[in-house]
């Protein structure tokens, strides 16, 4: 060592040496009057906050590490440890919440409903697994008036051979017809049916229609220029001309016309082959040429509510999307 160091070492032990020295802990509890180590009034009642925490983590340090450790397994461990166990829990279809936990008796569309909450099996040929035929198939069935019920709609349709798909809606009655395709399938017959529950959309058309213009307005076919006119411009046209939906608009336009309705007509307009255009905030947009099927809105609100309905497998089919690759309804809970 250096001679300013032993100096140094010097001078710290006469600082240390000249300090009062530490009161010593009590051995005892004692009375409320007794000076703690901390000098506080009682003993070992006071102080300041980490001091009071110091003498917690003391007495419950292990408790409060097991809690810690338990509320971590709880929140970040437990969830993921259910989903590898049992996988995620199978989709749960609208129909649970809506008509068709009820079997309807159709004498009228005002008739009464019956407790029902399946649907028949058809041991023979069994229904399609996790689909349910709740959206508009726009001509592609037809009525079978000597069903009257939900569950008689679906055992007819299981006795029929030529019977492969069936729907049932209160104010309809049960519907019967041949193999659908479902959604996006291309795979299969032309006839095709929504895989979505009927909704309210907005929508309208670029060119001449006999109830829109005719009827109601008193145009003719002459004035299809003056009639894309107003429904292009911002402050004449009028997207609630139909609510009710329509089919024959092809697929949903991705991207930019989907976010809104001004925007999806913004995008009919700027095509000239464009006829006629809907859009809803759940599915996007669509347009095409023209438009058919119109489902329309004339106060009756049962026509916004889904269908309950099934098909047959049918041997030889896929189910593909126009990529080949196998689709599935997601089927969603209404809330």
């Amino acid at each position: 060592l250096q001679a300013s160091d032993f100096q140094f070492f010097l001078q710290c032990k006469m600082v240390l040496s000249s300090l009062p020295p530490l009161p010593t802990p009590p051995t005892s509890r004692g009375s409320d009057t007794d000076i703690d180590y901390y000098g506080n009034g009682k003993y070992k009642r006071h102080g300041g906050l980490l001091d009071t925490l110091h003498r917690w983590l003391a007495f419950h340090g292990k408790a409060a590490v097991a809690g810690f450790i338990g509320m971590t397994c709880l929140v970040f461990l437990i969830p993921p440890a259910k989903i590898m166990l049992y996988g995620h829990p199978p989709p749960k279809s609208n129909i649970n919440k809506s008509i068709n936990k009820y079997e309807n008796n159709i004498s009228s569309p005002n008739s009464s409903k019956s407790f029902s909450l399946t649907v028949p099996p058809c041991k023979s040929s069994p229904w399609k697994p996790n689909e349910n035929l709740v959206g508009q198939c726009p001509g592609d069935l037809r009525p079978n008036p000597s069903a009257p019920t939900l569950s008689a709609c679906a055992t007819t349709c299981c006795q029929n051979p030529e019977c492969i798909s069936w729907q049932f809606r209160r104010d309809v009655g049960c519907l019967q017809g041949k193999d659908i395709r479902l959604g996006q399938e291309k795979d299969g017959p032309a006839a095709w049916c929504s895989d979505h529950p009927p909704n309210r959309w907005v929508g309208q058309y670029l060119k001449f229609h006999k109830t829109f213009h005719g009827d109601e307005l008193g145009m003719t076919q002459e004035d299809e220029g003056e009639i894309r006119r107003r429904a292009c411009d911002d402050e004449t046209w009028n997207p609630k001309e139909q609510i009710g939906q329509c089919f024959g608009l092809g697929d949903v336009k991705a991207g930019e016309p989907s976010r809104s309705a001004e925007a999806c007509r913004k995008a009919c307009c700027k095509d000239e082959k464009c006829g006629a255009w809907q859009w809803t905030e759940a599915l996007g947009c669509f347009y095409s040429k023209g438009m058919h099927g119109c489902q329309g809105d004339d106060g009756n609100e049962v026509k916004f509510e889904p269908f309950e309905g099934r098909r047959k497998i049918v041997e030889g089919r896929k189910y593909t999307d126009k990529r080949g690759k196998t689709w599935q309804q997601q089927l969603v809970l209404e809330t």
